[in-house]
């Protein structure tokens, strides 16, 4: 791959698409995904049918993920869906999967709540394809509007951005906020969603089948994590 750096400013990559996103236009696109995410965590539960405004609020996001797309003409290989470098990023995110899996067993077994049952195999089959969505929207969209606005700092400002769309939850907040910088670096180094989607569905399985529930709430986030 060309080199390419993550510190010029008013550009995302020097790639195809993305020599033409201003900053202004980067941080509006971005502000549009975070309230709209906001609204479907905070606001969509408070209503009195909540399922139908989560369904237009996903529906915005899917309009606006694809009206970028399309606008920014960049090829879905820049865009980290890819399988020719699979191997290289799984060896390379591998290390630190590594070691969040064997901190979670451990605490699932000095409290007790293991449970590597049937939940925990379904996750590893279904989560990886919510964890794609996910890492679409976090690096795909996100980061690559952050390096237009931050520059440099474009790998810790998508760390942050993750965690803090998984308030108030104080277990998934810190987990993203590892998680999400070290996926942008490698992102930023080499993009691979589905190396990514991959790391992030085994991660979560484990996660939610070793912590005890009265910390990790279900993974729920935003307004129903208090009734929880």
């Amino acid at each position: 791959m060309e080199a390419t750096s993550p510190t010029t400013k008013g550009k995302m990559l020097d790639r195809k698409g993305d020599a033409s996103q201003s900053v202004g236009a980067a941080f509006v696109e971005l502000a549009c995904l975070i309230l709209l995410i906001e609204a479907i965590e905070w606001i969509a539960p408070t209503t009195d049918h909540p399922r139908g405004v989560y369904e237009v609020m996903a529906l915005f996001i899917l309009v606006l993920l694809m009206v970028c797309f399309v606008r920014d003409g960049v090829n879905a290989r820049d865009l980290g869906i890819r399988l020719d470098n699979i191997l290289t990023v799984l060896a390379r995110i591998s290390i630190p999967l590594f070691v969040f899996v064997v901190l979670t067993i451990a605490v699932g077994l000095a409290a007790g709540t293991l449970r590597f049952g049937t939940k925990f195999h379904s996750m590893l089959i279904s989560v990886p394809f919510w964890a794609f969505l996910q890492q679409y929207m976090l690096l795909a969209f996100a980061n690559r509007r952050l390096r237009v606005i931050v520059g440099a700092h474009s790998a810790f400002a998508t760390a942050v951005l993750f965690s803090l769309l998984h308030l108030p939850n104080p277990v998934l907040t810190l987990v993203c906020a590892l998680g999400g910088y070290i996926w942008a670096r490698q992102y930023e180094r080499e993009p691979n969603l589905f190396a990514n989607a991959l790391t992030h569905g085994i991660a979560s399985a484990f996660l939610a089948n070793s912590i005890p529930s009265s910390l990790l709430k279900n993974m729920v986030v935003g307004y129903n994590y208090f009734f929880r």
